[in-house]
């Protein structure tokens, strides 16, 4: 079993188990791939939905391994290019079976999840993660074909 989590403002965590045997036979034996490309792809859209004043949200999506990032980072990312490359390049190198992380720790980062900004009323960690089965199905048959 594989797990990830979502950290989204200080004092707030929410870990969710995702449990890899229901995936493997669609997977068809290429379920580290699978598993990569799921975590990139929640990357992507955690940060392509968070919302851009100065890009400083998008800039402290943090990915880690094993333990969430609980330090902002003084950075802007308008773009969300850095923050998707650096957790790209986390997820890449990762073990199969380790705890991956996106984190936000900006002081902020919870009110815009509960939708304080209209650019993303919804919030984002959120509605990726309601994605998530949805990703795992449509990821591992790409990967199969």
């Amino acid at each position: 079993m594989a797990t990830g989590g979502a950290f989204v403002g200080p004092g707030r965590q929410n870990r969710f188990a995702l449990d890899v045997r229901a995936f493997v036979d669609k997977a068809k034996g290429n379920t580290d791939v699978v598993i990569r490309k799921v975590a990139v792809e929640m990357l992507d859209r955690i940060v392509d939905r968070t919302p851009v004043d100065t890009g400083r949200a998008r800039a402290n999506w943090q990915t880690t391994v094993g333990n969430a990032a609980f330090s902002p980072v003084d950075k802007t990312d308008p773009s969300g290019s850095s923050a998707k490359a650096a957790g790209g390049a986390v997820i890449a190198s990762m073990n199969l079976g380790a705890t991956v992380w996106l984190s936000n720790a900006l002081p902020y980062a919870l009110r815009l999840e509960y939708g304080s900004s209209q650019q993303a009323p919804a919030g984002m960690v959120r509605v990726t993660v309601a994605e998530f089965q949805g990703l795992v199905a449509t990821l591992a048959g790409q990967v199969n074909r």
